[in-house]
Order: structure tokens, then C-alpha cells, then sequence
């Protein structure tokens, strides 16, 4: 696969701000606690009903909590009742459980499946498209442009749609980002199908709708290989001067190597090269200097957790690092997430049961764009723990899934995550993970 196409998943991924795959997946949390999967209600039952909840709680007993072998029992199922009422729903588990063991053909496989029941679901196409770029078999390159064409037609009718509503959900930067990102997605599946003039004209419109440092790279790279040295060589500039303070240092050097061998081979020497790039760097400031103040949040650069410093509702600092020595319980939310509202009330009851331990810390962590309705919210809500706002800690931890829950022991290592929220284990979970945090930091020095 060409590797450009795994920056463009990791960027898709961050946007996924609810569960990768939406529904109410069996979950295998709740599998090894001994859950059983849903049944339906006792006055709706049929002879069938039964017979297949009977079969759904043996695949889940005799799987003994393996993943592999959950996914061989529910795939069995399917076989046995292949006009399930279920069959949505399992096939969401399989997927959720296919994700957890970093089987990407097997998320495909039963993606794709899911796809005819769900043709236009997000979450599902985005996590099909990405199991087949990690797969790069030629193949399956047709169905990810065809996916990636349908993903790219719904955000523009989302964002389009968010705009006529006034949304304040996403804003139009996001949204240009997102789409933009989609594009170069696309580009790079085209790229690997050898459709040039198509990847091209992919991250063209990518690059209008938000101009990256890489797309001009993947530009400079395309028409270069169809033999376009002269826009290839201003490509190169633009990627390499762009003003992004999150470059990757090895991709400068790469890019200033292509540049330096086509300036080099075009002009017989460097001389002026130099104040072309100062030049190409200023043009690009002046036009990106709103986004680029807005790309330079207060904890860029950071990598311990305890040195970030958050903002309270108040607007006033609140440095993570008074909390350094203690575990801590981190509840990452939005104001438009229906299941954030469920766990916050989770939490709340929990936290409830550690009052009286010093050790141990809860944070409540808005993640929301637009912060306008959340203080409305927070009123609704009544919540009681301490609520602040994220200051790019839910990027630094890669949150992708809203809501997100992260212990984080004495060090301010992450001991514990939860992406998304199963109300029937919740609690007892996390009271668990916390006591034995709790337990096993007891004797460490902060």
C-alpha cells in the first residue's frame, strides 16, 4: 500500500467521535463477566427466540472469553440462522471483537456484510475502508474507492446539512479537514491502482479544501511520475516550506531531498533555492495564519500527561500536575454524545464510593469545539465531579470514541481504557480497575 494512505487513516480515525461501530455490539466485556447477550422480552419470545438466544449464550460459554473463538461461534451462528433478527447485530460484534484482535480481514470480511444491511453508515464504512488499506490487496482496492466515494458524499451532505441547521457540533474547519482528508484517502487508493490522473485530481481538490504539507508532497510525487518535473519541483517547495509545526522532522528531510535533486537538476546548483523557500514560507503564513494559530494549541509538544495544563470552566488553569502521585479517573465527553450523559452518571455513583480516599482523583473532561452549550449542559446534568475542558489531552491519548474513560496510575500511565460505555458493566469494572490501581501503586513513590 502506498504509505501515505496510513497518515490519512490516522487522521479519518481521529474524527470518529463516536464508536467505530454504532448499534449495540455484544460486548466482550460483558462476555467475561458473565453476561449473557440480549434476549428479547419474555411476552415477544418465539420458539425461534429462544432457540437462538439458546445458541448466542453457548457461543459466548464455550468461547471462555477468547476472542478468536467468540468470532468462530458467532460466525457459526449466522450460518445456523441466516435470517436472524439478530444478524446486525452479531455481525457489529464480530467486527468489534475482529477490531480488538487487530484482525483487519476478518473486519473486512464481515464489514462488507454488514455493509449490505447498512450500506451508508459511517462508522462502518470508515472502518471497512481502513481494515482494506491495512490489507493492501488489490482486490479489495475497488471496493475502497467505491466506499470511500460513499463516505465523501455523506460528509458533504453532513456538513452541508450542519451548515443550513447552524450546528455548532463540528466546526468548518473540522469539517473542511475531515473531507479534505477523505480525498487523500481516496488519492492513495487510486495511487495503488495506478489511476494517476484520478489520484491527482483527488488531492487537488484535497489540497483547495485543506491545504497539508503531505498532499503537496503526494502532488509533487504524482505529476513528477507522469513527468511534470516543473509543477512537481513547486509542489516540493510548497511542501517543504509549509509553516505546520506538527511536521514530522524525517518527512521534512525526505521532502527536502526531492526538492534539492529537482531544483538541482533543473538549475545545476542550489543558488536561489533558498530564497524561494523563504519566500514560498511567507505566502504560506500570511494565507494560513488563522488556522495555524488555531493548529498551535497550549500543550503542543508535551508528552507526560501530568505536565498538560487543562482550563476550568472559569477559564482559569488547572495543571495536571497537581495531580501527579494519585490515580486518576478520566471521563472524556461532548455535550451532543447520548451515551456520555449515562456513563457521567456512572461515574458520579462510583466516584461516590472513593470520597474518602486521598489517593484517588476523578476529572471530567470536555472535549466539545463550541463550549457555548456546555455550561447549560453541566445545569441539566447536575454532575458533581470536577469538569474541565480537554486542551488536546483527548488527541495526545489518541480518544477517538466518545465517551472514553482512562485511569491513569501514579506516573501518569494509562492502566485502563474504556471506549464507549456498557452500562450493565460499567460500574463493576471500573471499580475494580481503580481499586486494584489503588492497591498495586499503594507502596510506589510518585
Amino acid at each position: 500500500m502506498n504509505t501515505s494512505n496510513e497518515r490519512w487513516r490516522r487522521v479519518l480515525l481521529r474524527f470518529a467521535l463516536s464508536a467505530c461501530l454504532t448499534g449495540s455490539p455484544i460486548s466482550l466485556r460483558a462476555a467475561q463477566a458473565g453476561a449473557s447477550p440480549p434476549a428479547a422480552a419474555p411476552s415477544t419470545q418465539t420458539s425461534t427466540d429462544i432457540e437462538e438466544q439458546a445458541a448466542l449464550d453457548e457461543a459466548f460459554r464455550s468461547a471462555e472469553g477468547n476472542p478468536q473463538i467468540i468470532i468462530k461461534n458467532l460466525d457459526a451462528f449466522l450460518k445456523r440462522f441466516p435470517h436472524s433478527s439478530r444478524r446486525e447485530l452479531v455481525l457489529r460484534t464480530i467486527c468489534t471483537y475482529a477490531l480488538d484482535a487487530n484482525a483487519p480481514d476478518v473486519v473486512a470480511h464481515y464489514g462488507q456484510m454488514l455493509l449490505e444491511i447498512t450500506p451508508n453508515d459511517p462508522q462502518v464504512l470508515t472502518t471497512v475502508i481502513d481494515a482494506l488499506a491495512r490489507l493492501n490487496d488489490p482486490a479489495g482496492r475497488g471496493d475502497a474507492i467505491e466506499y470511500s466515494s460513499r463516505l465523501i458524499k455523506i460528509a458533504e451532505n453532513q456538513r452541508d446539512q450542519a451548515a443550513a441547521a447552524g450546528s455548532s457540533h463540528n466546526s468548518g474547519e473540522q469539517w473542511s479537514e475531515r473531507i479534505a482528508a477523505l480525498y487523500a484517502q481516496r488519492a492513495g487508493f487510486y495511487r495503488d491502482s495506478a489511476e494517476l490522473d484520478k489520484a491527482i485530481a483527488d488531492d487537488e481538490k484535497s489540497y483547495v479544501i485543506y491545504p497539508t504539507s503531505r498532499v503537496a508532497e503526494q502532488l509533487g510525487d504524482s505529476v513528477l511520475q507522469k513527468g511534470d518535473s516543473a509543477h512537481a519541483l513547486d509542489y516540493y517547495l510548497t511542501a517543504f516550506a509549509f509553516p505546520d509545526t506538527t511536521s514530522d522532522p524525517e518527512r521534512r528531510r525526505e521532502v527536502r531531498r526531492k526538492l534539492g535533486s529537482l531544483y538541482l537538476q533543473q538549475h545545476g546548483s542550489e543558488k536561489g533555492l533558498g530564497s524561494l523557500v523563504l519566500s514560498r514560507y511567507d505566502a504560506l503564513s500570511a494565507q494560513l495564519a488563522g488556522r495555524l494559530s488555531a493548529d498551535n494549541p497550549q500543550n503542543a509538544g508535551r508528552h507526560d500527561p501530568f505536565d498538560f495544563v487543562l482550563e476550568n470552566l472559569d477559564d482559569t488553569p488547572l495543571p495536571l500536575a497537581g495531580y501527579r502521585g494519585k490515580v486518576v479517573v478520566i471521563d472524556f465527553w461532548a455535550t451532543w454524545c447520548g451515551p456520555c450523559r449515562m456513563q457521567g452518571k456512572l461515574i458520579e455513583k462510583v466516584a461516590e464510593n472513593f470520597r474518602g480516599d486521598s489517593n484517588a482523583a476523578f476529572l471530567s473532561l470536555n472535549t466539545d469545539s463550541d463550549r457555548s452549550g456546555v455550561p447549560a449542559f453541566l445545569s441539566e446534568e447536575g454532575w458533581t465531579l470536577p469538569v474541565a475542558y480537554a486542551q488536546g489531552l483527548d488527541q495526545f491519548l489518541e480518544v477517538r470514541a466518545l465517551p472514553t474513560l482512562v485511569i491513569f496510575d501514579r506516573q501518569g500511565r494509562v492502566v485502563y481504557r474504556d471506549d464507549g460505555v456498557n452500562v450493565a458493566t460499567f460500574s463493576v469494572e471500573l471499580t475494580k480497575h481503580l481499586r486494584d490501581t489503588l492497591r498495586e501503586s499503594a507502596g510506589t513513590n510518585p
